[in-house]
């Protein structure tokens, strides 16, 4: 049993508070493309942290709250964004509620570019607020397994950004259904500058908004053409691997001695 939702509340007093890792993915609602669901980065998120938890036994994995902050796609029909300081609430009291029960090792699995900059304070704010109670991280899955999904990758760079090769092809694995890959455009936008990227690989020292609808028409960067249920399964085999052997090591991390 690796859902959280499933779990009978006696089943749950009966769990290893010590060792039990608990996992909180988040992502969000918004357009991903003319071809993708707009719950994209929710499911994938969600999907991934169950794979890791089948790998790394002793895991269990909470609902995700499902929307994230996604202010830059507001332009597009179907998103839905919280404002950062909301979305931080509720990461904050999801993580309350499951210390108050004892629980000594969360991490937030993290699936939406977007919420990079709140995972990062949360990861902080988090771990100060609960600092000798519980050992907290955050983390993005794509970013974890970078090294990974760059040998499986056929897009020049630009061409993995949002709706693209590795979002498709991981949707097409997971729920191939809600790919309608028909009507996948490839875009290669240009950020305007050497020192900014839209490569969901690519790193930038540079912190900046970009709206989506100024990058692309349709919302999706890079090429989803390349995109296979194939390829689809060997990204998300690497990214549920990479997270697992992360579990496994979070397991042991030290917890300090609570601050007299």
């Amino acid at each position: 049993m690796m859902r959280f939702e499933e779990l009978t509340s006696p089943e749950v007093d009966a769990l290893d508070r010590d060792r039990k890792v608990l996992i909180l993915p988040l992502g969000s609602v918004e357009q991903h493309g003319n071809h993708m669901p707009l719950g994209t980065d929710t499911m994938l998120a969600h999907a991934v942290s169950l794979a890791a938890a089948e790998k790394a036994t002793g895991t269990l994995v909470l609902p995700p709250p499902w929307y994230g902050f996604s202010a830059h796609h507001m332009r597009f029909p179907g998103s839905v964004t919280l404002r950062a300081e909301t979305l931080m609430a509720v990461a904050e009291d999801i993580v309350a509620s499951l210390v108050r029960h004892g629980f000594r090792r969360i991490l937030i699995v993290n699936g939406h570019g977007g919420n990079g900059g709140v995972i990062d304070v949360l990861a902080s704010t988090l771990g100060h607020k609960h600092y000798g109670e519980a050992r907290i991280a955050a983390l993005t899955y794509f970013q974890l397994a970078r090294e990974a999904i760059a040998e499986l990758r056929q897009s020049e760079p630009g061409g993995m950004g949002h709706a693209c090769e590795f979002e498709t092809a991981m949707v097409q694995h997971i729920r191939p259904e809600l790919v309608k890959i028909d009507r996948a455009e490839t875009i290669y936008p240009d950020p305007g500058s050497r020192y900014l990227t839209t490569d969901l690989l690519g790193g930038s020292a540079i912190r900046v908004y970009h709206d989506f609808a100024d990058l692309s028409p349709t919302g999706t960067l890079g090429d989803p053409t390349l995109a296979t249920p194939e390829k689809g399964a060997a990204f998300f085999e690497a990214v549920a691997s990479e997270l697992a052997a992360f579990i496994e090591d979070f397991r042991g991390w030290t917890i300090p001695e609570p601050a007299k």
